[in-house]
């Protein structure tokens, strides 16, 4: 078994990698979660930073924010620099990422992988988007879309969570205007509110940022509350 760097956004993807991760035996030795300098990174998600740690408490897990230039290919370096710093003071082996379907994000990951020595464990790799979905429901996943950037997915669809109503017109939104309908080429971004390795959910205060074809959530207060139900 594997103990891993865990490359974490808080959103569905990265969260249910750590799921699976652990499912297998593997060791998180950390959560990692990357602050561009700009919101256009090629590679990484932007949607709540800031909130992270707030999860990592209730995952029971350690967590470090690291800073990247947000440029392509320069912020994968940058990103290459800080883990191999990261790996030797955690005595990691490997590095874990919730990649589905992204080639530029996974050969990436695995060259920085290969680079450093370290296994890159990818779970969801491969998966189908529905599945994915599904998989969500199945686990009693609480996911908020925390950010829109697609044809066909307008203002309501921020701050709205993933529950069988929604995901059933994701798909049919994705069939109509031809996006992915897990959002793995930067449709839309997540933000898991609960999960079964949650000890406690996340609570947010936000408001909307429309600029006219896209939009996100600005939390204003986040908190861990008791589980309830």
């Amino acid at each position: 078994m594997a103990r891993l760097i865990a490359l974490y956004t808080g959103g569905k993807d990265s969260t249910l990698a750590v799921q699976k991760a652990l499912e297998a035996g593997h060791e998180i030795a950390l959560l990692l979660t990357t602050r561009p300098s700009t919101e256009d990174s090629w590679m990484f998600h932007t949607a709540c930073l800031g909130v992270q740690h707030i999860l990592a408490k209730s995952m029971g897990l350690e967590h470090a924010y690291v800073q990247v230039s947000g440029e392509r290919e320069r912020e994968v370096e940058g990103l290459a620099d800080q883990v191999a710093r990261i790996a030797k003071e955690y005595g990691a082996d490997g590095i874990l990422s919730g990649a589905i379907a992204s080639r530029y994000q996974k050969s990436r990951i695995d060259n920085l992988a290969a680079k450093l020595g370290l296994l890159h464990l990818a779970p969801n790799w491969g998966a189908e988007p529905r599945r994915i979905l599904e998989e969500l429901l199945a686990r009693r996943y609480r996911v908020m879309i925390a950010a829109v950037s697609t044809a066909g997915l307008g203002s309501e669809w921020v701050g709205r969570c993933l529950d069988r109503g929604s995901v059933d017109e994701l798909l049919r939104l994705s069939e109509r205007w031809g996006f992915n309908p897990a959002g793995e080429g930067g449709e839309y971004e997540t933000l898991v509110l609960d999960a079964p390795i949650y000890r406690m959910p996340l609570s947010v205060d936000y408001t909307l940022v429309w600029l006219g074809d896209r939009g996100h959530i600005k939390i204003s207060r986040a908190m861990l509350v008791e589980k309830t139900g």
